[in-house]
């Protein structure tokens, strides 16, 4: 065998450069070993269910001990301005979507980020939004609700949301424009209270995903499903309608997925490693699975470019709903 001094130079060369760049990758997504997964949710939330899912998988992957971090209210804007101003020394990481990181500074004068501050690393979770209902409420499905609604006594009914300007807010504000009728907005600072007035009969609807725990509670009586906001039933209620099969409520679709972001000023190199961790637990046919059994879908593969795509069109999406209710900052 012949030894070539050449060869094994370049070959040394490269063992090396491929050691500094995984060690820069390690240097630049941060020095401690801690890392917080922000959820800008309370607990129980269908963003805190699949943080605290991928939490495990994603700690080990990047080596870190992952904390995962309730920050509720504001539309989600707080969890949102955690990220950005978070200790550099320690990695942060946000799972969010555009109504955490689009609506509020459409819809709050007091946030002053921009989508742009945000780089999606990874596609976790979709799924439909459902019509919800407190439980002795006069109306048992979707063609009762429209009948109830249209008539000239009902008064105008109730509905909790995260907060002004989240998607659960114009989600209803859309609702009633569809049908032509008044809706009074309360807002809140996540799920969980919201299901718990619901459940009391403090408010009359929500517009929120179905996760577990409300089938549950339909289950058992305490609040009720009325309708799903896509083109066909939800294989986890599958006795529910969907919008698309009261003409009254034809094309109302709209969904909630879940991403897995960062800071943009995080390095690429970083971003693409924390992606990519995200990622082969997202391809598993284990999580879709999970995410199946919840009614809802997992989200695609995507890498950083494919991300920034998807991210920007949704981005825009939620911007052409916000004028077309005609969202104005307060």
């Amino acid at each position: 065998m012949i030894f070539s001094f050449r060869a094994f130079g370049r070959n040394c060369m490269l063992a090396v450069a491929a050691l500094l760049v995984s060690q820069g990758v390690d240097a630049r997504m941060s020095p401690g070993k801690q890392a917080t997964l922000i959820v800008p949710y309370p607990p129980g939330s269908s963003f805190d269910i699949a943080a605290r899912h991928i939490q495990p998988g994603l700690a080990e992957s990047l080596g870190k001990t992952l904390i995962v971090e309730n920050l509720g209210g504001a539309s989600g804007s707080i969890g949102a301005q955690r990220l950005l101003h978070a200790d550099p020394a320690n990695l942060a990481m946000l799972v969010a979507s555009p109504n955490e990181l689009v609506l509020p500074p459409l819809a709050l004068k007091e946030v002053r980020y921009t989508p742009e501050e945000f780089r999606m690393v990874a596609h976790l979770t979709q799924g439909a939004l459902t019509i919800l209902a407190r439980p002795e409420f006069p109306a048992n499905d979707l063609t009762e609700l429209v009948e109830l609604l249209r008539k000239p006594d009902t008064r105008p009914v109730s509905f909790g949301s995260t907060g002004i300007g989240s998607v659960f807010h114009l989600v209803g504000l859309d609702f009633a424009k569809k049908l032509g009728i008044p809706i009074n907005h309360i807002p809140y600072r996540g799920g969980a209270p919201i299901m718990q007035d619901l459940m009391g009969s403090q408010i009359d609807l929500t517009f929120l995903p179905l996760i577990p725990s409300y089938i549950q509670s339909v289950q058992a009586g305490k609040i009720k499903v009325l309708g799903i906001l896509a083109p066909k039933r939800n294989t986890a209620v599958p006795d529910v309608l969907s919008v698309d099969e009261v003409e009254a409520l034809r094309g109302l679709h709209h969904s909630m997925w879940t991403g897995l972001f960062v800071s943009s000023k995080l390095p690429g190199p970083a971003a693409d490693a924390i992606g990519k961790a995200a990622n082969a637990i997202v391809g598993t046919p284990a999580f879709k699975s999970w995410v199946a059994e919840r009614g809802n879908s997992a989200g695609d593969v995507m890498d950083l470019e494919q991300a920034a795509v998807f991210f920007a069109r949704e981005s825009a999406r939620f911007e052409r709903l916000a004028r077309e209710i005609g969202l104005e900052r307060e």
